[in-house]
């Protein structure tokens, strides 16, 4: 699997302090903000264009115009956020009540766990709904996840950020139940401060692999 461009790590963390309606990536919530505004941005642009080539028919009895020419420019954000759309349609978070065992996870061994992580890669896209990066260990948890091999899959996609640096060896364990995500957070021993900053950089490549 070929090496991603982590170099928008920086970028993530100024995306950290964007408005409410652009949403924190690692937040519960994220994957279906992220689709409802693209989905709003591709239906407003395409209402855009409709009018604009209507109105050049209607008004000029021809497609000829200066606004046909202004409906075509509007078509490439327009596919743009229709293709980011489509990337994200099978994104599925956690469910509500899902949701609630991971906050009672956090709250019971004092970790944090982060949300609705994508990864892309030139064969495709996988979702993470739940992770947690601590001490070295990458630790996910993907309840609609049913087979072993799809399981292998994601946990090949989170090996990325292994292989984008040298020094870096995260152990990566993703699993299915809750009883054994719980499981393993509570074997995360306490981390140094030279280590939480490490895990805060491979946090930050991790959400700059995605959506």
């Amino acid at each position: 699997m070929s090496k991603i461009d982590t170099s928008t790590y920086d970028l993530i963390k100024s995306e950290r302090k964007e408005p409410k309606f652009n949403m924190q990536k690692g937040l519960y919530g994220y994957a279906k903000r992220y689709k409802n505004r693209k989905l709003f941005f591709t239906l407003f642009l395409f209402g855009l264009i409709l009018s604009d080539v209507m109105f050049s028919i209607i008004a000029f009895q021809t497609r000829k115009t200066w606004f046909v020419i202004i409906a075509c420019v509007l078509a490439i954000p327009f596919a743009r956020n229709l293709i980011d759309y489509f990337m994200a349609f099978k994104a599925n978070p956690l469910r509500q009540e899902d949701y609630e065992e991971t906050v009672e996870i956090t709250n019971h061994y004092d970790k944090a766990l982060y949300y609705d992580i994508s990864i892309t890669e030139e064969a495709g896209v996988v979702f993470v709904p739940c992770l947690c990066v601590y001490n070295n260990n990458i630790i996910a948890y993907t309840p609609d996840v049913k087979l072993a091999k799809e399981r292998e899959k994601i946990k090949k996609y989170i090996d990325m950020v292994n292989s984008a640096e040298e020094d870096r060896n995260y152990r990566i364990f993703v699993t299915e139940k809750i009883s054994t995500f719980d499981k393993e957070i509570s074997k995360l021993k306490n981390r140094s401060d030279e280590t939480a900053e490490k895990d805060e950089e491979t946090l930050g490549k991790l959400l700059s692999m995605g959506f």
